[in-house]
């Protein structure tokens, strides 16, 4: 039978060496507070967009439905053929907007990687 002082182990620190750990181990400890707080202040903050998203979605929905409304009572506009083809002319020239890609996170990661080597260097 193995007794129980052969599974202990024994680790010797130096003072300052003790002191370092410690102090690292409690600011760790209050950052991961810090991070904890600033969670739950984002989760606060999501469910107020959340909520206020779906404020947004109904009275949208309230104004659609008012302005079908108020096009059934206007009078519908006669334009003439010539004034159409001029319309479609300046539809079809009209500037093609471009999307741009936002960088990706990896990509990000990576850069700020390169920095922190060049940095070393």
């Amino acid at each position: 039978m193995v007794s129980k002082q052969e599974n202990l182990i024994h680790l010797k620190f130096d003072y300052s060496e003790g002191k370092k750990a410690k102090r690292d181990i409690l600011s760790l400890e209050a950052d991961i507070l810090k991070v904890s707080k600033i969670i739950s202040k984002y989760k606060e903050l999501r469910l107020q967009e959340l909520k206020n998203k779906m404020v947004l979605h109904s009275k949208l929905k309230s104004l659609n439905r008012d302005i079908s409304i108020i096009e059934r009572y206007l009078p519908k506009l006669k334009i003439p053929k010539i004034l159409k083809k001029e319309e479609e002319i300046k539809q079809d020239k009209a500037p093609i907007k471009t999307i741009t890609k936002s960088r990706t996170i990896e990509d990000q990661l990576r850069e700020i990687q390169e920095k922190l080597k060049s940095l070393e260097d």
